[in-house]
Order: C-alpha cells, then sequence, then structure tokens
C-alpha cells in the first residue's frame, strides 16, 4: 500500500484516521521492524544473551541522558500546565525507577562502571543523541512531540506484544514491565493524542516535518536494536 504524501490525503481516504496513523503508516516498513524485533521476541521468550542485553543496555543508558534532556524541553514547549504536567510526571518516572533499573541491571551483567559511566558510542546511538538534541534545540513543540511520539509508542508496543511473557531474570522481566506498566501506556496514549491534536492543526510543511522525523526515528530504533547483535554493522 501506497501512504499518501501529505496528512490531508491520507485524511481523504480515511475519514476516521487520526494524525498518528498517518506517522504510524508512513514509517513503515521500519514501524514494524522495531515494534517486532528479534531483540524483544528474545527479551520476552528470555532467551536474550545477556552479553547482548548488555551492549543494548550501555548504549540506552547513554540514550537516557539526551532523552531526559527532551523531556525537559517538552515541559519548556509545552503551551500550557495540561500539557505540562504529563511531561514533568513521566520525566520524574524516568530519572528514579527507570534509573534505578540500569544500575541494578549492570551490577548483574557484570558491566564495568567506566563502560557504562563513559561508553563508545554506536554510530546509531550518536545518530539518536543528535535528533534528539536537534528537536530539543529546534524551539518547536510540534517537533518534540514526534521524536518523543516515535520513541516511547514504539516501546509501548513491543512492551504490550510481550503479553504475559516474563522472564526469570530481572533484567529481562523488568525492561518488558517498564514498557508496559498501565502509568506507561497512560502516558504513552496522551502523547499520541497531543500529537494528533498538534499535528492535525498544523501547516502542511510542520506535519511533513514531523513526518520526516518519526520515520527517521523509527529507522533509528530498527538500527538501535540491530546494533545489539553486531556491533561492527554500519559503523
Amino acid at each position: 500500500m501506497t501512504v499518501p504524501e501529505s496528512f490531508q490525503a491520507f485524511l481523504n481516504e480515511n475519514p476516521d484516521a487520526a494524525f498518528h496513523d498517518w506517522l504510524r503508516e508512513s514509517a513503515e516498513p521500519f514501524w514494524t521492524k522495531a515494534t517486532a524485533h528479534r531483540f524483544t521476541e528474545e527479551l520476552a521468550e528470555g532467551t536474550l544473551d545477556p552479553q547482548v542485553c548488555a551492549r543494548y543496555l550501555v548504549q540506552d543508558y547513554a540514550f537516557v541522558d539526551s532523552f531526559v534532556s527532551l523531556l525537559g524541553y517538552a515541559v519548556a514547549y509545552a503551551p500550557a500546565m495540561p500539557q505540562k504536567r504529563p511531561f514533568a510526571g513521566f520525566l520524574a518516572a524516568v530519572t528514579s525507577e527507570e534509573n534505578d533499573y540500569f544500575l541494578r541491571s549492570f551490577q548483574a551483567l557484570g558491566v564495568p562502571e567506566t563502560q557504562w559511566r563513559d561508553p563508545e558510542l554506536a554510530p546509531v546511538t550518536a545518530e539518536l543523541l543528535s535528533v534528539l538534541q536537534d528537536s530539543g534545540r529546534s524551539g518547536s513543540y510540534p517537533q518534540v512531540l514526534a521524536t518523543l511520539l516515535a520513541a516511547e509508542w514504539s516501546y509501548l508496543t513491543w512492551g504490550l506484544a510481550c503479553g504475559d511473557r516474563r522472564p526469570q531474570a530481572f533484567w529481562m522481566a523488568e525492561w518488558i514491565d517498564l514498557h508496559a506498566l498501565p502509568e506507561f501506556e497512560e502516558f504513552v496514549t496522551w502523547l499520541r493524542d497531543e500529537t494528533s491534536r498538534v499535528g492535525a492543526a498544523a501547516t502542511p510543511e510542520v506535519q511533513q516535518q514531523m513526518c520526516r522525523t518519526f520515520r527517521h526515528m523509527m529507522q533509528l530504533e530498527e538500527r538501535f536494536f540491530d546494533h545489539a547483535y553486531d556491533p561492527e554493522a554500519r559503523r
């Protein structure tokens, strides 16, 4: 199926669709490859190689610092308190419960502190950080929304797809739980609705920029999982 190049054209063909539906469809095949990746399936089944998980978590922890900064920009750019509050709440969660998970996992997986405190960034990680930083400095609330939605909606999608499967090792089970919690689903649902509200009212130029950013993020999300298996890929 060919996805219409503009949101209005997509809406003409899908009158009941929301803006986020266009973003997701326009991000294929990367959306499906990232949300149904070998990594997430092995995570759910409890067969993920500890070295693969350790490599992934080290890179993801490097990602978190810039992600937290982007959430701070979201709080700043949000137009009013009803929009600022959900971002502030999620920011608090990421800097507390999730940070604690990383530190316990590094210890359990035998990752030296020097490695996770000052890691060598994979090319895909560096590119992800660049997208986050560019979005944060853009001064654009729609741009920040598109970036955040790609990251969080994709993780909620694979988290929910794990269903009731929970491996014994906490560093696998808790990573699933963090992305399948009702509170996380509530935040992502709000973020998706807010992105659709803002995106639908934006100019065609802003809509296109949001679409490009969302698609680029999904390309990177797929490569990010790939890197955990093949650290030499696309260096």
